[in-house]
């Protein structure tokens, strides 16, 4: 032991048990502090730590509890039993947590585990800063970052450098230390922030970037945080970050209509046709047996049709429900009102109201008319006198002896995402696929399907979901999806232009919240699997509120849809897209996305069942840290994961400007003067 360490001896070891050892203090330390060569320390606060020196590496400890002990003192008067605090001894119970030793270059690391105890009477020290760097793995906050490493192998070089850990509080336990966790291990992995409403989740994001962006040696100009705001919070927490530093930018989108005047903000806008089947599906409730495959032809046939192209399908398609709809039992009057109405909505040159079907002309029991398929349709005393040459229209054999429009090999060309079409276009794309699957003799196809269309019309009516539905870009899905990672038109340079994306989704229902988070990460999920270089544009989507979107509740209209989410968080670290996590509801979210977070800073929790859930998706961590989270105050959190070595309670730096999440000062909005006005 060296002559610092006998410096800082607090205490010796007196009782030694197979999971943790007490510690009988040294006379004369009665407020549990020493002042030491650097500072004052307090050593025996719960959850702080103390070291023992043993061979050639100290064991860390932590401060399990603390206790006073007569030391044989008679009384004699019973009545007076007033305990004695000079003839006291004080102890406390540490539980053994890990070694710090010194590696081939002297330097200090810590290992987590304890294999030999210390022996009786050894001495206890206090922790020092510098040992409590190496236990959080934060004594180097910086390292050179070097493009051409065979040139720099003798760290001589002039290279610029890179921050490898990142303060995010001070330590309720040590004064004036500051916590900080390792930038790799937290935004390089699946992160929670959790607490009850009001606790500060949103303040310590804020808070975290804030700090992140104002480093100024090496900024981190290669990041993105895309944030689903929900409570259109970050707008204001993020509107100085440019001004702190020029080579941070941050882009605002926002579902709800655009001032003109206001440039920063972008009118965000979702097209469609980026949907694939499985995501219509789930918005507009397809079952799988029957609904679902009507959903499939539909789109297929709305790209088709949109396409503006004569093709055999086409043609195949309009014949075969003609023919079947002139084949039915119904009214020639119904007939001829629905052929109408497909042939005003889908028609090729060969098959349209207007082609003359033979070229001739026939009798419609009025007059002599041209032949084309509208005159055929005409209705005379109920009946439609042109039905034959309809019939032989469009059933006319070619010269080989195969039908012209017909086919008995068909198959409708299946849905891919991607290609446009007119949203409005799908309504009669439905209606053709049903008719067209009542062609083929399934009369229910129709009633089975009235909750698909009815669903479908709300959401064409509504207005929420207008930055889907009204949609009438072209912009090529590349295009689109380089606006939310921040980079510049791929036709242009594709130059890294905005580190911060902020989707203000306040105004937003739950459905939409589910329809904009869940496409929009699958698209950019998708994107990075397909980069030309894997795993080297990282990407960290902030899902404010996720217990809304990323939920356990299968009564959620597109619940199912978090499936990517659960998919990123199982697959995402390899293509360096990134989960952070916010939610007062731990026991609502999806426990496979929870179950992936490497990393938890939690504020207050006092709900049980959230307590619960927390004890059951981190196994890892000890039922004392635990029962710490009820009683956590306002801007406090407990922090453990992988960016951080060892559990540990912070105060949260502030956040400035914070989000835009104050309380409502209650007693200052009450009590005012009589008819005050107000404009909501």
């Amino acid at each position: 032991m060296t002559k610092e360490d006998k410096q800082r001896v607090i205490g010796k070891v007196v009782a030694i048990n197979s999971d943790r050892f007490s510690v009988e203090l040294l006379s004369g330390l009665d407020n549990f502090n020493v002042s030491g060569f650097d500072d004052i320390h307090y050593f025996a606060q719960l959850n702080s730590y103390v070291i023992v020196p043993y061979q050639n590496y100290y064991i860390v400890a932590e401060v399990a509890g603390v206790r006073e002990k007569d030391l044989n003192v008679p009384f004699s008067n019973p009545t007076d039993q007033i305990l004695s605090k000079i003839q006291a001894g004080k102890f406390l119970e540490v539980l053994p947590i890990g070694t710090i030793k010194t590696n081939k270059e002297n330097e200090f690391n810590f290992e987590f585990g304890v294999s030999v105890y210390p022996t009786l009477y050894s001495d206890v020290l206090y922790i020092k800063e510098q040992e409590l760097d190496t236990i959080f793995k934060t004594n180097k906050t910086k390292e050179k970052s070097c493009q051409n490493n065979d040139e720099c192998q003798n760290g001589s070089c002039q290279c610029k450098e890179k921050y490898t850990s990142l303060p995010v509080g001070k330590s309720t336990i040590f004064p004036d230390y500051d916590v900080k966790i390792d930038i790799d291990k937290f935004f390089g992995s699946h992160s929670a922030v959790l607490g009850n409403t009001g606790s500060g989740k949103s303040c310590t994001i804020a808070s975290m970037l804030q700090t992140l962006y104002k480093f100024d040696d090496y900024s981190a100009t290669g990041s993105t945080f895309i944030f689903f705001d929900v409570n259109g919070e970050y707008r204001q927490a993020f509107e100085k970050v440019k001004e702190n530093n020029d080579n941070i930018d941050v882009k605002n989108f926002t579902i709800d209509e655009v001032d003109k005047n206001d440039n920063p903000i972008q009118k965000f806008i979702l097209p469609h046709w980026f949907l694939d089947i499985d995501e219509w599906a789930l918005l507009l409730k397809a079952s799988e047996k029957s609904q679902l495959p009507i959903l499939r032809n539909a789109l297929a046939l709305a790209v088709l049709f949109q396409s503006g192209a004569t093709n055999t399908v086409k043609n195949h398609i309009l014949a075969s429900c003609i023919t079947q709809i002139l084949r039915d039992e119904t009214s020639s009057p119904s007939k001829k009102d629905r052929i109408k109405s497909i042939l005003q909505k889908f028609n090729t040159n060969e098959i349209n109201l207007s082609i003359n079907c033979n070229g001739s002309t026939f009798h419609n029991g009025v007059a002599t008319v041209n032949c084309t398929i509208e005159n055929c349709l005409f209705i005379h005393f109920g009946e439609m006198k042109g039905i034959q040459h309809l019939h032989d229209y469009l059933e006319q054999r070619t010269d080989d002896g195969d039908f012209l429009f017909l086919s008995n090999n068909f198959y409708l060309p299946s849905y891919q995402s991607n290609q446009n079409f007119d949203f409005k276009l799908l309504e009669n794309a439905l209606d053709l696929a049903i008719l067209y699957e009542e062609a083929h003799g399934n009369r229910q196809i129709r009633d089975y399907c009235s909750s698909l269309i009815t669903r479908f019309k709300s959401i064409k009516e509504r207005d929420d979901f207008n930055f889907l539905t009204e949609n009438k870009s072209n912009i090529e899905q590349l295009e689109y999806l380089y606006q939310f990672l921040g980079l510049d038109d791929p036709l242009i340079s594709s130059q890294k232009k905005s580190q911060v994306i902020i989707i203000d989704l306040n105004s937003a229902n739950d459905e939409t919240v589910e329809v904009i988070s869940c496409v929009l990460s699958r698209l950019i999920f998708e994107k990075l699997k397909t980069a030309k270089q894997r795993n080297v544009f990282p990407v960290n989507l902030v899902l404010e509120e996720a217990h809304r979107y990323i939920s356990t509740d299968s009564g959620k209209v597109f619940g199912d849809a978090n499936r990517i989410f659960e998919r990123i968080a199982k697959e995402g670290r390899k293509y360096g897209m990134f989960l952070l996590v916010s939610s007062q509801r731990p026991s609502e979210l999806s426990r496979t996305v929870l179950s992936q977070c490497s990393n938890f800073i939690v504020h207050r929790i006092q709900n049980p069942e959230d307590l619960s859930h927390i004890r059951q998706i981190t196994p890892h961590i000890s039922e004392t840290i635990l029962r710490r989270l009820p009683s956590i105050p306002t801007q406090h959190a407990l922090i453990f994961g992988h960016a951080v070595n060892l559990p540990t309670t912070f105060k949260v730096n502030e956040a400035d400007p914070k989000p835009k999440s104050d309380n409502n000062e209650i007693s200052k909005n009450w009590f005012k003067e009589k008819d005050f006005e107000i404009d909501l």
